[in-house]
């Protein structure tokens, strides 16, 4: 059950709120890519790591 309270206060936060829920969605989506983007970084320089490795094993090798 919904008091009056409640419900005044709802109302009030969606009076008060700073983003649309269009651009809530795009904030969100944004958000996503630049994880994305991010962990993609992470595996980037992790393979860069391996293969500095490789790389320098073979010279200590020769």
């Amino acid at each position: 059950m919904i008091y009056k309270g409640d419900k005044k206060e709802e109302e009030l936060a969606v009076r008060h709120r700073i983003l649309s829920d269009e651009q809530e969605a795009v904030l969100d989506l944004y958000i996503q890519h630049i994880d994305n983007v991010f962990e993609e970084m992470k595996l980037s320089e992790k393979l860069q790591v391996e293969i500095e490795t490789q790389h320098l094993k073979r010279i200590l090798t020769r």
